[in-house]
């Protein structure tokens, strides 16, 4: 964001800031400091301005203006062009504009209604041109275009990918550990399908039919600064106003026999204790010991529990469907709540060990 985007953007915000402020009716927002007149908010079709105070004072009258951007609406602009240049059915009297003069100029003497038609759908042709570039910048069309290619050729492969690899596991010579290999395959195929729903959400955005012909403009008429500053109050120190001492540590005496001065490093006198070797401070008979915090056990959402389980059975058992390891979740839910809910931890732990205890490999590790 541009320094002129950022000033629009800040005194923008005030301006309707300090008029809804305004508008509460307080005493205290009615005027600013100083002025008599209340102050005003002037709103038109392309400014915000916002004034205080007489203007003869040198300190108030307008404060600050903002030009507001100007926009076009694509879809509307687009229909006009279209009918500059090919007509339309609408019927407009005494204009003979909307006829076909080209072909009407071989029966009638129209020369100038020609050359006017002819010139309006040049101009028509080259603006809708023009508009449509505009469009594509805003919305960053060629982007979208290439993303939408790569996400075609990304899908295509996964799944030519994916049909390989149940190809090759439904051969009875391949071994085991091979066969493995092939589940762990298939299941980052699995996985890059969230890479494509994330692609998927960017390219469904909405597209803005709204185009800026005219940036924003702020002009400032007075120093704002020097409206909102209070008086300052004198830095100079008061004649009673008297520089506090410090605060001295009062020196101790010590009981036992020690070194002479300074204290050795870890025996100085501690605050309330008569010696400096009275450093420890013995933990009280009857105050309980701090209880160590038990770790909760992590909070698994519905589609983290999915998504581990279908990895899981990826590798110990690709006989199970999405469909199958999603009914596994929905049984174990709690009652009167919807499918998708998730499994709260401690049953879904006790489903872990389960696993854990049938095929020798924990989902959680």
């Amino acid at each position: 964001m541009s320094s002129s985007e950022t000033e629009y953007e800040k005194l923008f915000t005030k301006f309707y800031s300090d008029y809804f402020k305004f508008r509460s009716g307080k005493k205290s927002q009615l005027r600013c400091p100083g002025c008599q007149s209340e102050k005003r908010f002037i709103f038109s079709d392309d400014k915000l301005v916002y004034s205080c105070g007489p203007s003869s004072d040198p300190k108030c009258g307008k404060q600050y203006t903002i030009v507001l951007p100007k926009y076009i609406h694509y879809r509307t602009l687009r229909e006009t062009y279209e009918k500059n240049m090919n007509g339309s059915l609408e019927y407009r009297k005494n204009d003979i504009l909307q006829y076909d003069l080209s072909e009407l100029s071989q029966k009638m003497d129209v020369p100038r209604e020609l050359e006017t038609q002819n010139k309006l759908i040049k101009e028509s042709s080259d603006n809708l041109k023009r508009l449509i570039d505009d469009y594509k910048k805003e919305n960053n069309l060629d982007k979208y275009i290439d993303d939408l290619e790569t996400l075609s050729e990304k899908r295509y492969k996964n799944s030519i990918e994916k049909s390989k690899i149940m190809k090759s596991l439904n051969e009875d010579e391949l071994s085991e550990p091979e066969k493995i290999s092939l589940r762990k395959k298939y299941a980052q195929c699995i996985k890059e399908n969230n890479d494509f729903i994330e692609m998927i959400k960017v390219l469904n955005k909405v597209d803005s039919d709204y185009i800026m012909i005219k940036n924003s403009e702020t002009i400032i008429h007075k120093n704002l600064d020097e409206k909102s500053d209070k008086p300052k109050k004198s830095d100079k120190p008061k004649k009673s106003d008297k520089p506090k001492k410090s605060d001295k540590q009062k020196k101790q005496k010590c009981s036992k026999a020690h070194p002479p001065p300074p204290c050795p490093e870890g025996k100085e006198v501690p605050e309330g204790k008569d010696c400096c070797y009275n450093i420890k401070k013995k933990p009280k008979k009857d105050s309980p010991k701090p209880e160590k915090e038990e770790k909760l056990p992590k909070k698994y959402s519905y589609d983290e529990q999915l998504k581990i389980l279908i990895e899981y059975y990826s590798k110990v058992d690709m006989n199970k469907t999405e469909s199958d390891i999603k009914r596994i979740l929905d049984n174990r839910r709690p009652k009167n709540t919807p499918k998708g809910t998730r499994i709260p931890s401690e049953p879904w732990l006790e489903l872990c060990e389960k696993l854990n205890q049938k095929y020798n490999v924990h989902p959680l590790k």
